[in-house]
């Protein structure tokens, strides 16, 4: 693997956030953000469509290997100097399912902490956050104890 190309939501304050901060870290596996349903995704991912809404977060690897969503993010993750120990951390049996939860509950209210991010008072944002659905953590069937059998 070579590269990532990652696919984000341009309408999206916190994606566009999200993208510039993917931009200005150091990257051990270089990293090409591209605006989802652009043009420059149609033509070198013109199967994606099949695959993958506009609205989720996609990386695709050099190689062809799609990954979606949460995956999407531990592999961009991955990509980074600096956050590479959590990607393993976050991938771990244990972990990936609160990684899940907390990456499906930022997505559902995406266009929310959006709004937020370019509130121009603290009242807007307050106003906002109190408009933001959370989900009850699922406790993982399997224990730490399951692993050091």
């Amino acid at each position: 693997m070579q590269k990532l190309y990652v696919l984000y939501d341009s309408r999206c304050e916190l994606c566009q956030r999200l993208k510039n901060w993917l931009l200005g870290q150091r990257q051990w596996i270089p990293l090409s953000l591209i605006v989802a349903g652009s043009p420059k995704a149609q033509q070198l991912f013109p199967d994606l469509p099949t695959i993958a809404t506009t609205d989720d977060l996609v990386v695709i690897s050099d190689d062809g290997d799609v990954y979606l969503n949460n995956q999407a993010w531990i592999m961009a993750l991955y990509a980074l100097t600096d956050y590479r120990a959590w990607a393993y951390r976050l991938s771990h049996p244990l972990l990936l399912p609160l990684a899940r939860q907390a990456f499906d509950t930022l997505s559902k209210n995406r266009h929310a902490v959006s709004r937020m991010l370019s509130a121009a008072s603290p009242e807007n944002i307050a106003a906002e956050l109190r408009t933001v659905s959370l989900q009850p953590c699922a406790v993982p069937q399997t224990t730490i104890h399951d692993y050091l059998k």
